[in-house]
């Protein structure tokens, strides 16, 4: 390859006139606005600190070596676009790109460290290889379609204000290879909605405005890094966030088997649900469908990055109605009378959730729904406590379990107190724990029927004994009101009599409204309240 430094065409003005030295012996070539053309096979080389001023072009069709520092005072990014050549940055010694205009390069290459005074654009391809890029307080633009190549030792600092901003394609994951100057946490992120600018840049800290304010109390619970990410588009954001740390940035409490990736939002850190990081040092941890952008770090469950991921509860309780002996009857299921949607969509429960079947499994008697509170004990256990409410099965056996016909049930959100439990049915007055439920083995436990005293009880007894050491909920709230009450006979149960289907005037759950509805369950329960606070 044939090699100049400086020997090459000069158009529109004489060599003389267009590297003025600033004096004998100056470290610096300046170009003083001239274009400059670089054939294919040649290589222009800076021995000596570039400063580009008017409105100097280079068109590079070969190679430019930079061994010294960069400065464009120019009137534009210096680089000709459309031109394939690259610059190299190949000093003895760090490097640094300044100057009053951003530059723009269709081909950049490192081989020194190199720092950033002013933004940049990378149109075509970036290739680190060899020293890192910091950025500062600056931007590099990269908007090539191959991925920059980094790993531990080559990747581009980000710790300041400026960003990486990256064009990412949708369906495309793309890599953001971003860290501090002490270690490497690279990005990735891909998008479930239109193509985007993303850009990013992080901080050694996780503060409590987000990018901004004090360090959080529960730091040692963290990976002590925030990764901000931005978007061209922020309102049409849809992505997936998968980021990367050491082990040497995580708080000395952090537990990364049962971490998440925390967002800030709306004036607080808000959790996601947590799951194990994966890999061995360095770790990643992902969140997808997210739909804002902002601040975002890596915290574990008694951090507020995290919450605990399935809170198993395993719970049993019977209702008076259907129990004859030992168990609950299933003559609603076993006449095809139990609706495959959960029925509590309607007043006074007004439970939203979308919980279906497409079949009602073996076994079940009934639907219910279940409440959990956190508070401090239970006559704290108000309804401003609640954490979560979830449709699910009652079986013959009295115990409760999911849509599947046979799993605890499973809840997201994790009490700071105690956890106490709510039952609700359609016409059995509803029961409360008692104690708070006892955790084994990250299950939950709670069983109503063993005695009167395991329902919450401010007064009369909160549930009934059905059979000998046998105790369930009563039966004859047709109206849900909490009471069971006249009403309950005159408005619910007398002009239901004498039809069948699936009845609240059916206390006994064997699918019609009869005598034995009103005299077997009603009448023995009349002016009987349920216990649990409201």
């Amino acid at each position: 390859m044939k090699k100049l430094q400086i020997l090459l065409t000069i158009l529109s003005l004489s060599l003389t006139s267009a590297f003025l030295p600033r004096q004998a012996g100056a470290q610096s070539i300046i170009n003083n606005g001239s274009d400059i053309y670089i054939s294919n096979g040649t290589t222009l080389t800076f021995t000596q600190d570039y400063i580009n001023l008017g409105d100097g072009t280079i068109m590079n069709a070969g190679e430019v070596d930079v061994l010294k520092d960069w400065t464009n005072n120019g009137s534009n990014g210096v680089n000709s676009l459309g031109y394939p050549g690259a610059v190299t940055f190949k000093g003895s010694s760090p490097q640094t790109i300044s100057g009053a205009t951003a530059t723009e390069f269709n081909v950049l290459k490192t081989e020194q460290d190199l720092e950033l005074f002013q933004d940049i654009t990378v149109w075509d391809e970036l290739e680190l290889n060899d020293g890192k890029i910091n950025i500062k307080n600056n931007d590099l633009d990269y908007q090539g379609w191959n991925p920059i190549v980094a790993d531990a030792n080559h990747y581009i600092v980000a710790e300041q204000s400026g960003k990486l901003k990256l064009f990412v394609e949708m369906m495309t994951p793309a890599v953001f290879p971003v860290g501090t100057a002490t270690g490497y946490t690279p990005v990735t992120i891909g998008l479930n909605g239109a193509s985007d600018t993303y850009s990013v840049n992080l901080i050694d800290d996780v503060l409590t405005g987000g990018n901004s304010g004090s360090t959080i109390p529960e730091i040692d619970d963290c990976v002590e890094m925030t990764w901000n990410v931005d978007a061209g588009m922020p309102a049409s954001a849809d992505f997936n966030l998968s980021v990367q740390w050491n082990a040497s940035q995580e708080g000395n409490n952090f537990d990364r088997s049962h971490s998440a990736i925390g967002d800030y939002d709306a004036g607080q850190w808000n959790a996601a649900t947590e799951t194990a990081a994966n890999g061995s040092n360095p770790y990643t941890q992902t969140r997808n469908n997210i739909t804002h952008t902002g601040s975002f770090a890596v915290g574990d469950i008694q951090s507020p990055m995290a919450i605990t991921l399935n809170l198993v509860i395993d719970l049993t309780a019977y209702l008076e109605g259907p129990f004859e002996e030992s168990e609950m009857l299933t003559l609603l299921s076993d006449d095809g009378l139990l609706p495959l949607s959960q029925p509590y969509n309607t007043e006074p429960w007004n439970y939203a959730g979308t919980e279906n079947v497409a079949a009602i499994p073996n076994e079940i008697v009934d639907w219910v729904l279940v409440e959990t509170r956190d508070a401090p004990d239970a006559a704290s256990a108000l309804p401003s406590t609640m954490l979560e409410r979830q449709a699910a099965f009652v079986m013959v056996d009295g115990t409760i379990v999911g849509l599947d016909g046979s799993s605890n049930l499973q809840f997201t959100n994790a009490p700071t107190q105690n956890l106490f439990v709510v039952i609700y049915h359609r016409n059995h007055l509803s029961v409360m724990s008692a104690n708070p439920l006892t955790q084994s083995g990250g299950v939950y436990s709670y069983d109503f029927s063993t005695g009167a005293n395991q329902a919450y009880s401010a007064g009369q007894a909160g549930q009934k004994e059905i059979a000998t050491g046998i105790w369930g909920m009563y039966g004859g709230d047709g109206s849900g009101g909490g009471e069971i009450t006249n009403f309950d006979y005159q408005e619910v149960w007398k002009p239901a009599a004498g039809t069948k289907g699936y009845l609240k005037a059916d206390y006994n759950l064997d699918g019609q409204a009869d005598n034995k509805d009103k005299n077997d369950i009603w009448v023995g329960n009349l002016n009987i309240s349920t216990q649990v606070p409201e």
